[in-house]
């Protein structure tokens, strides 16, 4: 049976692509479906939708169809994607802000989540217990990962551009964790403008943060083994390889890496890579672009320009994630299309499987490590979707009723753009290379967003069986009010939340790298303010001269060579009408 017969790992070859001549993709992934029982939406303390930020399967025995999801409002939610009956097992308030990443302890049932109040913790997952808090970083956590094998050693990548390593063997210092190896400036960008000789950069006051700019931000950090790691940056279009039995503190702000790997993409400007994944053999690299591009590198030789490219999908967002199938045969990314695609890694130049039935951009998405015909994904609708492959037992599709179904799978359209010849004719065509944007000037950056319409379109109660979870949670540290749901280009209230909060929610701003809106708005200001004050000299000329039904040029212009208007210089008319109204007789 074909089915049987890919999913089977332990009587079929891991690396074997010999099924694809004789089966195309479509007729293996057209099976994936999503019920309306798969969709849950993720809630916030006050039973608000918010969108969901992270997903990850266990990897502990026994343990590995739970999935764990964390959202913005600082909320961890555990799954257990075998029960229709009861799917949320527990859930806590991780953090007072955003979570923006999380990892799961190798074969442990504990976790480690990275949140924009500038700290990371473990958890304990069946008790909810904290274990430790790790303190360092300056800014937002946007990316966390563990060492393969090892239940002790992390590391985590910031918006501040260190790369700190945390082990949980060693002491607290003040309630805290401290980090053990730290780069710093790992991915600042090159090609800032140096200071005139004659001026002196002013010293930055002791015990101030330093300033931060989101273009040095590293956001994906990723272990090869337990000497050599991975990371990315958002603007400098590198994926550097630091060995950590280096000491970098001797190279503060100015980090040499073991080896880099340049953008190899043909835009004009530089991006950033939003994703990165390894295979099983931790040989090969696959790092989503924000190009609309997944490079896979060979990250065990010394060629640093891409082996294999693949196209179709749309990053326009630094939270667009990608994963891996068991046997790494598919790879699967979000997209900010509001699809999900699967390639087949071996045809790179085929089409993608498109998943379809997300209203928002699709984020992160995670491939169940025991069962290939599991996929899980989050979406700025502020719903998790579980996709299954749906076959029935003589291969065909299964019957499940239009009624009850939310997501499937299609072929993707083959797209003009698309080009198998690697990364050089790979053309523009995201909305962050359109020609409005680079004509604005040089930009090496994304732009802050624009605020969505108030019609943008959110999930509706009646789109999932799904009903508002048992409250489980702890207390919020802060006290809270109404506000409006969270999504994208979702403004912030000003409700006080101190500038942890705002932290995080700067994070917002780094989704949308196309030009914002609100600057338009702000520049129509000053024009405003003259158009009112010509109204204004006109509703007072207006009172000064008496109308008249028509006249001539030379009248018209008489009296602007006039002085300035005086009380004497009024009509009869209007005189007499108000000298009558405030007449009074005389006593006689």
């Amino acid at each position: 049976m074909l089915f049987r017969s890919i999913i089977d790992r332990q009587t079929t070859n891991r690396r074997r692509h010999d099924l694809w001549p004789k089966h195309p993709l479509s007729s293996l992934l057209d099976g994936f479906r999503c019920a309306r029982q798969d969709e849950h939406i993720s809630y916030g303390n006050l039973d608000i939708a918010v969108p969901p930020f992270g997903c990850a399967f266990s990897t502990a025995q026994e343990l590995q169809t739970l999935l764990a999801v964390a959202n913005e409002e600082g909320i961890v939610r555990l799954y257990d994607t075998e029960s229709h009956r009861k799917p949320i097992l527990t859930e806590w308030v991780a953090h007072d802000n955003a979570i923006f990443d999380l990892s799961w302890v190798p074969g442990e049932a504990r976790l480690v989540t990275a949140s924009g109040d500038k700290t990371a913790a473990l958890w304990e997952v069946e008790s909810r217990e904290l274990l430790g808090t790790f303190k360092g970083h300056v800014c937002s956590l946007k990316s966390v990962a563990f060492v393969p094998h090892q239940t002790a050693v992390f590391c985590t990548g910031g918006r501040d551009g260190n790369i700190m390593l945390w082990d949980t063997r060693c002491t607290k210092k003040d309630g805290f964790y401290r980090q053990v190896k730290q780069v710093s400036g790992a991915h600042n960008k090159t090609d800032r403008p140096t200071p005139s000789k004659g001026k002196r950069k002013r010293p930055q006051p002791r015990g101030m943060a330093p300033m931060v700019d989101f273009q040095q931000s590293v956001t994906v950090v990723l272990f090869q083994d337990e000497h050599t790691l991975l990371s990315s940056g958002a603007v400098d279009g590198t994926i550097k390889m630091w060995d950590l039995r280096k000491n970098y503190t001797a190279h503060n702000q100015d980090p040499v890496a073991l080896q880099t790997y340049p953008y190899p993409g043909s835009c004009t400007r530089k991006l950033g890579y939003s994703g990165m994944v390894l295979d099983s053999t931790r040989s090969s690299l696959f790092a989503a672009c924000t190009d609309d591009n997944i490079y896979m590198f060979s990250v065990s030789g010394l060629r640093t320009s891409p082996v294999s490219v693949f196209s179709g999908c749309q990053n326009s967002s630094f939270y667009v994630k990608c994963c891996l199938s068991p046997d790494d045969q598919f790879l699967a990314s979000g997209s900010s299309d509001q699809h999900a695609y699967i390639w087949k890694i071996s045809h790179p130049e085929c089409a993608p499987m498109m998943l379809q039935g997300h209203s928002q951009e699709v984020t992160s998405v995670a491939w169940c490590p025991t069962d290939f015909t599991k996929i899980a994904s989050c979406s700025d609708d502020n719903t998790v979707r579980i996709w299954r492959l749906d076959r029935g037992a003589d291969g065909m599709r299964s019957s499940i009723g239009q009624a009850n179904l939310v997501g499937w799978a299609c072929p993707s359209p083959p797209s003009e753009t698309r080009s198998p010849g690697g990364p050089a004719g790979t053309p523009e065509h995201t909305p962050a290379k359109s020609p409005r944007t680079e004509s604005l000037g040089t930009l090496s950056s994304p732009l802050a967003a624009s605020c969505a319409p108030s019609s943008a379109d959110l999930p509706l109660p009646s789109s999932t069986l799904s009903t508002p979870p048992q409250r489980w949670l702890s207390p919020a540290p802060l006290q809270r009010g109404p506000r409006p749901p969270s999504g994208p280009g979702w403004h912030a209230p000003q409700d006080g939340r101190g500038p942890e909060k705002e932290e995080g929610v700067a994070e917002r701003a780094e989704r949308r790298p196309g030009p914002s809106k609100q600057v338009d708005k702000e520049n129509r200001g000053s024009v405003g303010s003259d158009w009112l004050s010509a109204i204004g000299q006109r509703l007072k000329q207006g009172r000064r001269t008496p109308r008249t039904p028509t006249r001539s040029p030379s009248a018209t212009k008489r009296p602007e060579a006039r002085t300035p208007a005086s009380p004497t210089m009024r009509s009869p008319l209007s005189i007499k009408k108000i000298s009558s109204y405030f007449h009074r007789a005389t006593p006689e």
